[in-house]
């Protein structure tokens, strides 16, 4: 309602404003121009007197005709402006509602994560899921790398790139592995994997794994 009361404002200002300025041109600041006229029309001859009279009626109706189109126009011009400003406070209405949702998935999503990375890390994770399989780690290396600044989730987290090697492993043991590595390992995912065949054995191979997982930030 104050948009409206505004505009309300507004315009019984204008008009006042319209007004008073016709009525001092016109009527003169002190209605000096309305005792000339009266003065000069009984000076005139009583044909004159008509004409005058017929001519200032003319001259009235077109004056109202003026003022009244700018009245009009100038009505008609606020109330596009009203109708444009509602229009943006839907709008911005509409803004804030799909980003109070979208705000509201971002914090379950960065609640998610914190809660894996509270009781998941990498390192010792992958050890247990190696003995709990029977498989030996060759080697296992952690990178910290800050995500790109675009990213909602620079603030907060980083990633962790591990690769490992799982050398003279066989292939039902190498799946066994990454899929318990997938299944409870939280924010942790497999991103490469790479197979090499091993001189005089076809049951045996050498693996390389790169793997992603998320950090807190600083």
């Amino acid at each position: 309602m104050s948009v409206l009361e505004d505009y309300k404002d507004k315009i019984s200002n204008q008009w006042l404003s319209l007004t008073s300025n016709l009525r001092k041109k016109i009527l003169g600041s002190n209605n000096e121009n309305i005792d000339l006229l009266v003065d000069s029309f009984y000076k005139l001859e009583a044909p004159q007197r008509n004409a005058a009279m017929v001519g200032g009626i003319v001259t009235l109706i077109a004056v109202v005709a003026i003022f009244l189109g700018l009245y009009f126009s100038q009505l008609a011009s606020l109330n596009r402006d009203l109708n444009r400003r509602f229009d943006a406070l839907y709008e911005i209405h509409d803004l804030k509602e799909k980003y109070q949702a979208e705000n509201s998935r971002f914090q379950a999503l960065e609640a998610s994560i914190s809660g894996s990375l509270a009781t998941v890390r990498t390192r010792p994770y992958f050890e247990k899921i190696a003995n709990e399989q029977g498989v030996k780690i060759d080697s296992l290396t952690e990178a910290k790398t800050a995500l790109p600044l675009d990213n909602a989730l620079s603030a907060r987290f980083q990633e962790i790139h591990v690769e490992l090697r799982l050398n003279n492993i066989s292939v039902p043991k190498l799946l066994a592995f990454l899929v318990e590595v997938e299944k409870g390992g939280g924010t942790i995912r497999i991103q490469d994997l790479q197979v090499q065949a091993r001189y005089g054995t076809k049951l045996f191979f050498d693996a390389k794994i790169k793997a992603r997982s998320f950090a807190e930030a600083g």
